[in-house]
């Protein structure tokens, strides 16, 4: 009779210690209930708008609206472009000897990613708070036209093209005047 007993109190211990060493916050179905039809099905990217979903927690409403989004404009520059890197390393080592051998196994594995993106125009269409346990919630829907991205890209490329061209035409000027200078330093017999 003495066996049930122990084995019910360590099956009670063990219960006990996964909820004391418990680790970050347990998820509630709230955010889940809460999250806009938008946010679960954005609107498909065409030619002429990107769209991204994104949502961020904060105690204050201002920083939640603002990480959330933030992360929507990094999620549309990834659309448009991301370098992406990755880097896995594992390291297996066996100590002992025979029934008494230990298997050590170590695995790593690190993502970077660098987007660097203007986003000229970049807005958010949606946008909803809810307040969760005493943190504000913020989602968005961010959008960027396409069209107008790229109508502002081209335009600041011809600017950009204008300026070389009047560069180029000044320093052509430049060397046009001092062959001119050398020619007539040349003809009235001075040297260069």
């Amino acid at each position: 009779m003495r066996y049930p007993t122990v084995l019910t109190l360590a099956i009670f211990a063990a219960a006990c210690g996964g909820r004391i060493h418990s680790e970050g916050p347990q998820a509630s179905g709230a955010p889940l209930r809460e999250m806009p039809s938008w946010f679960k099905k954005p609107p498909k990217a065409d030619d002429q708008w990107i769209f991204a979903p994104a949502t961020a927690t904060s105690a204050d409403l201002q920083v939640a609206l603002n990480r959330a989004q933030a992360d929507g404009r990094v999620a549309i520059a990834t659309q448009l472009e991301v370098k992406f890197s990755a880097l896995s390393r594992r390291f297996v080592e066996e100590t002992g000897i025979a029934r008494d051998a230990q298997l050590l196994n170590e695995y790593e594995q690190t993502y970077k990613s660098v987007v660097s993106q203007v986003l000229i125009g970049s807005r958010p269409k949606e946008q909803q708070f809810n307040l969760e346990d005493g943190v504000y919630r913020a989602w968005v829907l961010m959008e960027l036209p396409v069209g107008e991205a790229s109508r502002k890209l081209l335009e600041q490329i011809r600017q950009q093209e204008q300026l070389y061209t009047r560069l180029r035409a000044s320093e052509a000027y430049k060397e046009l005047n001092a062959e001119v200078e050398k020619y007539e330093a040349t003809k009235n017999g001075r040297r260069p």
